[in-house]
């Protein structure tokens, strides 16, 4: 009984340094095979202008290098994974343009460009209404000088190019309404006011932006809630706003809710214009 005890011990004891003698074999042959780096990746590419008609199209041209994925970012919220993609921003501005290049290892590269897309079209020289005119437009205000829209001080002051003329509005209540039809829908971006010649307490203090596609029913784009010309001093001064609009409005409109307390309202000129480069 004792020898077949021992000798089934014996057996175990084999089976079970067999076992371990494999297993440590094994992670031994694991452990020494090499690992092969890949070639690193590179990013890079090339752009151009579509068209001097299609000012706003981009065609990229890749010549990344060792790359097993890749993901281009326009500046503008868009992504694409092509290697040569065109790209069709809708405005001009400044967009960062980043290609990200990455191997199956880990590894990556990135190259990054800013555009500066400009409108050739665009005349910075002007802003404002005056480049509006280009397409057309009717001008109209819901509370009237009391000599009439084309009297010295009529509400066409307000958008005749002159920052010397001005309207002015006696018996103001915080419901002045200016109103620029255009001929064509169009994105605006920007506009100017510039203060009149005399009195500041006449002066616009609160007022909002509007765009309206069928002149009934109107979007705030823009609210200014501080007057931006000072007590005293700053006459005929123009301020310029900038803000984001997407949308193609065919009716823009000021509405002045307050002045700095004055029952006389004035201003020498209002502008709108497509977002500034």
């Amino acid at each position: 009984m004792k020898n077949n005890v021992k000798r089934l011990f014996s057996i175990l004891s084999l089976l079970i340094l067999i076992v371990i003698t494999t297993v440590k074999c094994k992670k031994d042959a694991e452990e020494i095979v090499p690992v092969v780096d890949e070639p690193k990746p590179t990013a890079g590419f090339d752009y151009a202008v579509a068209s001097p008609t299609k000012f706003l199209e981009y065609q990229f041209t890749g010549t990344s290098t060792n790359y097993k994925t890749l993901l281009w970012q326009f500046g503008d919220d868009s992504t694409s994974v092509a290697v040569n993609p065109k790209h069709v921003y809708r405005f001009p501005g400044k967009y960062k343009v980043t290609l990200t290049t990455r191997n199956s290892q880990g590894y990556s590269a990135a190259k990054e460009v800013l555009l500066n897309i400009v409108d050739p079209n665009f005349d910075p020289t002007k802003i404002g209404e005056n480049y509006m005119q280009t397409i057309g437009g009717i001008f109209s205000v819901n509370l009237e000088a009391g000599a009439g829209p084309n009297s010295d001080e009529g509400s066409k002051k307000l958008v005749d190019g002159d920052i010397t003329t001005k309207f002015l509005q006696a018996g103001f209540d915080g419901t002045q309404r200016c109103t620029f039809e255009l001929a064509t829908p169009q994105v605006v971006g920007a506009y100017t006011l510039t203060s009149g010649n005399d009195a500041e307490d006449r002066d616009p203090r609160y007022w909002i932006l509007q765009g309206s596609l069928d002149g009934i029913q109107y979007t705030d784009l823009h609210t200014v809630t501080t007057c931006p010309w000072p007590a005293q001093g700053e006459r005929r001064v123009t301020k310029r706003y900038y803000f984001d609009n997407f949308v193609a409005y065919k009716f823009y409109r000021l509405y002045i809710k307050a002045n700095r307390g004055s029952r006389i309202f004035q201003l020498s000129e209002w502008t709108i214009n497509k977002k500034q480069p």
